[in-house]
């Protein structure tokens, strides 16, 4: 089998993912924004692509005040004529698939989406969105999703429910589900973690607002902030005020993989997070988390083992949850083992078996539409 996948740009999470598909079958990748600062191939493990890959360039509209950013292209599918897949795989619900998934559509090649989208991730709702997405996925012949919310969302819009496989997506730290476990010394208070970008979406001041609470009902509780962003100043100005929260600023590899090792809970406070893969990487290192109902990863991984949710827009409700969390959590190293296990298969081999699966289900509807046509 033979497919081309059409990805934004290069992205660390990504490269593990279609190394394993590149395994599988034979795979080609079009990039279609070379220049994106935050996007790369590897992470700091450095996992070097080893599928083929080519740049094809198109425009980008970019908003900072709104945290969007929309590329722009014409000519893709001469490019798509040249390569000749079985399958064209999409890895985004933005302008640059229409021209890939017509061509799809016209040439009688399968197509899949890859979708992350789930009903409270994207900045736009409403009848003009819904529409449009609508008319994407009448081209799309089988999905894979980052899990079961972006599912129910494709559902939302009208995709067959038996053409959709659900994956759950795998994090991009190296956790350590079979090394021993430390847990906490009894002795001291819970140590609670946010680990992300200092933006207004992912809500750190917030985090430490609440935790002033926390701090009234549980004093010897801890509050370690880990990331950098636009709020840096003021994250690092008002965990000056507030005692017992230490604000880190970056760190990544073998010091942030030490950090969660030495921390309790991790909090992820955000809004239209679409996964959240800092969920993945906190259970594999044994730790309870606690999240909003607007992170898509807390819907699969957590449960009442390992995490719990609160209403994303009730701020009252994260204190409670901490509070509660830090007066009923096993902190032994055979709990913080099962809380690993919440993600052991959680692995870029295993979300690759899955697109290879909605690939060969795509091949079987588009060669059923065909055989109706004739």
């Amino acid at each position: 089998m033979r497919v081309v996948s059409i990805s934004l740009s290069p992205m660390p999470y990504n490269t593990p993912i279609l190394n394993a598909l590149a395994r599988r079958v034979e795979l080609h990748t079009m990039y279609m924004c070379k220049e994106d600062r935050i996007n790369r191939f590897v992470d700091i493990w450095g996992d070097e692509p080893t599928y083929d890959y080519s740049f094809f360039p198109s425009k980008s509209l970019h908003s900072e005040l709104i945290d969007l950013q929309v590329q722009l292209s014409i000519g893709s599918s001469r490019r798509l004529a040249k390569l000749l897949p079985d399958v064209v795989l999409v890895v985004s619900w933005k302008p640059v698939v229409i021209e890939p998934l017509l061509w799809s559509r016209w040439s009688g090649r399968a197509a899949v989406m890859w979708s992350e989208s789930t009903r409270f991730s994207g900045l736009f709702r409403g009848a003009v969105s819904t529409r449009l997405r609508r008319g994407i996925l009448r081209n799309v012949d089988g999905f894979v999703t980052n899990g079961s919310q972006a599912s129910e969302y494709l559902r939302m819009l009208g995709a067959r429910p038996d053409r959709i496989v659900t994956s759950r997506l795998p994090g991009s730290v190296r956790v350590r589900t079979s090394s021993p476990v430390r847990s906490r010394d009894a002795e001291k208070g819970v140590r609670f973690l946010y680990v992300g970008r200092l933006i207004p979406r992912k809500r750190p001041l917030e985090l430490i607002r609440a935790f002033e609470a926390v701090a009234h009902e549980v004093p010897e509780a801890t509050l370690t902030i880990v990331g950098q962003g636009e709020l840096e100043l003021a994250v690092r100005e008002a965990a000056a005020r507030v005692p017992h929260v230490q604000y880190l600023g970056f760190s990544e590899g073998g010091e942030l993989a030490s950090l969660y090792d030495g921390a309790d809970v991790l909090v992820l406070p955000a809004l239209r997070e679409v996964w959240g893969l800092v969920v993945n990487e906190a259970l594999g290192h044994g730790l309870f988390v606690i999240a909003t109902d607007e992170v898509g990863s807390a819907y699969d991984l957590l449960g009442e083992q390992s995490g719990m949710m609160f209403p994303a827009h009730d701020l009252q409700q994260l204190s409670r949850a901490m509070i509660e969390a830090a007066s009923t959590l096993d902190v032994s190293d055979a709990a913080r083992l099962r809380r690993a296990a919440a993600v052991a298969d959680c692995t870029p081999d295993r979300f690759a078996e899955d697109i290879h699966e909605a690939a060969e289900l795509a091949l079987r509807v588009r060669r059923a539409g065909a055989r109706r046509l004739r």
